[in-house]
């Protein structure tokens, strides 16, 4: 599996891992990819793996064809084009001892000329008393500032100790659904996928991870997988909601993670995973009270 460069910055990762998802609900390999589209079939092979930064039509092209609005992509791509374009942090100065200058062998060094200036020290003037007074003064004019204002504050710093503190800011993702309006939306763009709970997890085949997710802000659940094949098929689904379902198409999306698209519930032990697994594997269900490994 080929790793984005060790300079990208996290929005240039969510970026890419966006188009991957664009790219898998298209279900169009890179070849047809690159027929409907003015880029060539390498281009979104580096787009799709974080090799290359992907241009802003390409990511309007692979939402057309995806059949998905390019209002999030698109904010993703403009958040990961001006990761890209912010300065470095700059780096702290080091100091760095320089060599005394060596003097030039005396054959090469022209004689300086003596002045007689030179031949006579120069005594340094005695500091004058009336100066160390004055600073001594202003000393003493500031430690009696001080002591003033302690004696008029001290009221006030009392009342201020206790009045209540500030409210502390809230750190909480603003997502962008709820409930309903999040069925069949993608957990990247809504930022329900930022801190998520994984409900169960699902290991019906050495190397295969299923993760039943959900997030309680958005108030619905999805499926990640990490170990998928060609042609397997994975599908999450809740009581009352439409199932939605995620189909590996090649060998580019094996070697990421996976998610499926979000459907709404209220309870997280109602979502169930539903597997099929390639060429012709028997179709597998686990519900999210099971974590089955088999």
């Amino acid at each position: 599996m080929s790793l984005p460069p060790l300079e990208w910055t996290a929005e240039e990762s969510a970026c890419a891992e966006a188009l991957r998802v664009l790219r898998s609900r298209s279900g169009l390999s890179l070849k047809e990819l690159a027929a409907q589209t003015p880029y060539s079939k390498s281009s979104w092979e580096r787009y799709l793996n974080g090799k290359a930064h992907p241009p802003r039509a390409a990511v309007v092209a692979l939402c057309r064809l995806a059949r998905q609005s390019p209002a999030r992509p698109l904010a993703l791509w403009e958040r990961a084009e001006t990761a890209r374009n912010r300065p470095p942090r700059p780096v702290a100065a080091v100091a760095v001892a320089v060599p005394e200058r060596v003097p030039a062998p005396a054959h090469l060094s022209a004689p300086a000329p003596v002045s007689v200036a030179e031949e006579i020290p120069v005594r340094e003037e005695p500091r004058r008393p009336a100066l160390r007074h004055a600073r001594t003064a202003a000393v003493l004019a500031a430690a009696l500032l001080c002591t003033a204002w302690l004696v008029v504050a001290g009221p006030w710093r009392s009342e201020s100790a206790d009045a209540p503190a500030d409210a502390p800011v809230s750190s909480e993702p603003e997502f962008a659904c709820h409930g309903e309006p999040c069925t069949g939306r993608d957990v990247i763009a809504t930022r329900c996928g930022m801190h998520p709970t994984t409900v169960s997890t699902h290991r019906p085949l050495p190397g295969l991870r299923i993760d039943l997710r959900y997030e309680v802000g958005c108030g619905a659940g999805w499926v990640r997988v990490w170990g998928q094949r060609i042609g397997d098929v994975f599908t999450v689904s809740a009581a009352g909601g439409e199932p939605q379902t995620v189909t590996v198409p090649d060998k580019y999306a094996t070697g990421v993670r996976l998610h499926t698209p979000m459907v709404a519930t209220d309870s997280p032990e109602a979502l169930r995973v539903c597997v099929s697994l390639a060429p012709d594997g028997p179709r597998k269900c686990y519900p999210a009270a099971s974590a089955a490994t088999g």
